[in-house]
């Protein structure tokens, strides 16, 4: 359970990082929905199980599959100042291995240190929102409901700028002065922006954001990641309130936004009037760009495959997962320790190796050492300092693993691209460069499977008009050879049928000229 949990916090945090780099081109790119959603990768790496065994017993590292057999060694001294190697005992399985506990538990002291400070954030952020919303309300004068009675709307002396807040019963507060600080047309803008936040489900997202802080509280970087996932949520809400407005409408929202631009948010409410970033909001609301239907779906489609590929790679029980971890319980000092095995029925001991030349003597008189069945150690590889763990088997055997540095890992996770790549079939290529894997996703080879399907769908619409063209003059022989019918029905019927046809080759020569417009 601890190897999960240390899995988790360092794959959580890679996985923020990762974020905080790419959720500015991508929002460049495909708009601030798209930034907006990838904070869900932290998220789903939180919640995501680790690995069934069967598949850990197949990733993991040699380090977790050690000899089944373990031989150690105590020296003690002998006469003359000498010191002898006797071996003393065996580990019976790989299961439950022999660990000596130290005389402190620090796994279990920075567990509790980490389990208080995480409850302690949760408790001081609930006691302080819910302190804020009571004096948000008690202070109100003016009440109203909006959107069918689901929202209420209020004025108080206790906001600075607008905002919401309420998960169960939703609210929208307006500072007291609102009505003389904005002007009509700001007043409906900031209303359909804190109106957003409670469509969109931003509330709910503040709360589980607060929890993944509270689990890293200790973490800057998710410190850094929760400001900038807060600023990627009032794009995304601009965006929102933006669709499908005149552009004049801009000039009136970003006053709104610089007049309620104040610090202090609380967390858990979604503010107008948060300072982070105004600078990049008002930036946004200058590109009047409309992203293309092709564009969103490369957005979709590069961003889902970056998330896979990333929860792939940091899964909990996977080779670079184990590897990281092992790496930074060995950095920091922390070994966990098993559980003690089940008792087992007594087996004869196997034959041992012979003790190593008894070393020259140590400076006191009872010096004990150990030959541990594994440790790790640095020596330098092609010109560079690596880390080697070794494994050292009963029956002599040695093996030694390198650990990975983090740029390696780094570089094992995909940078996707917006390219055109030429003809070809797969709209998503995999490229090399260096070490960096390369993630393209070809905008050019998606437009042209949408070009095909629109001239596939006109090819059928003429191919309809035809075979329309043709039943009709079918139609006409068969009545013009009619002899039964009274010349009036006959030429009656011939009308009918010449109209039909004539209104078909309109719509041909209609669609003619669009094809060629």
């Amino acid at each position: 359970m601890t190897g999960w949990a240390v899995e988790t916090l360092i794959a959580t945090t890679l996985l923020m990082l990762l974020v905080l780099v790419v959720r500015g081109p991508v929002r460049k790119a495909f708009g601030p929905h798209m930034a907006y959603a990838l904070w869900l990768l932290p998220v789903a790496r939180l919640l995501l199980p680790p690995l069934p065994e069967s598949w850990r017993e197949q990733a993991v590292t040699p380090v977790a599959r050690a000899s089944e057999v373990i031989a150690y060694y105590v020296v003690e001294p002998m006469s003359g100042g000498h010191e002898a190697a006797v071996p003393v005992a065996v580990a019976a399985t790989s299961a439950a291995p022999v660990v000596h506990a130290a005389p402190i538990d620090w796994l279990l002291i920075v567990g509790i240190v980490w389990g208080l400070g995480a409850l302690s954030f949760l408790v001081y952020h609930l006691i302080a929102h819910g302190r804020f919303c009571h004096n948000l309300l008690s202070r109100a004068r003016v009440d109203r409901t909006v959107a069918q009675g689901r929202v209420r709307v209020i004025e108080t002396d206790a906001a600075h700028g607008p905002l919401a807040f309420g998960i169960f019963r939703k609210y929208v507060a307006f500072p007291r002065d609102f009505s003389e600080r904005y002007d009509e047309l700001e007043r409906d803008l900031a209303l359909a922006h804190e109106l957003g936040h409670h469509v969109r489900g931003d509330l709910i997202a503040n709360w589980v954001a607060l929890i993944v802080l509270a689990i890293h509280w200790f973490n800057p970087i998710a410190w850094r990641a929760f400001r900038a996932f807060r600023a990627d949520q009032e794009m995304a809400c601009d965006a929102l309130v933006l669709a499908g407005r005149a552009q004049a409408l801009r000039h009136a929202y970003g006053r709104a936004i610089v007049k309620s631009a104040h610090g202090g948010a609380v967390s858990a409410a979604c503010h107008l009037h948060t300072i982070n970033e105004v600078k990049g909001r008002l930036r946004m609301l200058s590109k009047t760009r409309k992203l293309s239907p092709t564009r969103i779906a490369t957005g979709l489609v590069g961003v889902s495959a970056l998330s896979l590929a990333a929860l792939g790679l940091t899964a909990s029980g996977t080779q670079a997962a184990e590897r990281i971890k092992n790496d930074v319980k060995a950095t920091i000092g922390l070994q966990e320790v098993p559980a003690p095995p089940a008792p087992v029925a007594p087996v004869a001991a196997p034959e041992l190796p012979e003790p190593p030349e008894a070393p020259e003597a140590a400076a006191g008189p009872h010096k004990i050492e150990k030959h541990v069945y594994r440790y790790v150690h640095d020596e330098k590889k092609d010109g560079k300092q690596v880390k080697k763990i070794v494994i050292v088997r009963a029956d002599g055997g040695r093996e030694e693993v390198d650990m990975p540095d983090m740029a390696e890992i780094e570089a094992s996770i995909p940078e996707v691209r917006d390219g055109k790549c030429g003809q070809g079939k797969p709209t998503v290529e995999h490229r090399t460069e260096g070490k960096k894997q390369i993630m393209i996703v070809c905008s050019d080879r998606i437009a042209m499977v949408t070009a095909d399907a629109n001239r596939m769908a006109m090819h059928g619409k003429r191919m309809g008009i035809e075979s329309a063209r043709m039943g009709i003059r079918m139609a006409r022989r068969s009545i013009e050879s009619e002899r039964d019918m009274s010349e009036a029905e006959r030429a009656k019927a011939l009308a009918g049928l010449d109209q039909a046809l004539a209104e078909i080759e309109s719509d041909k020569a209609d669609r003619n000229d669009k094809d060629d417009d």
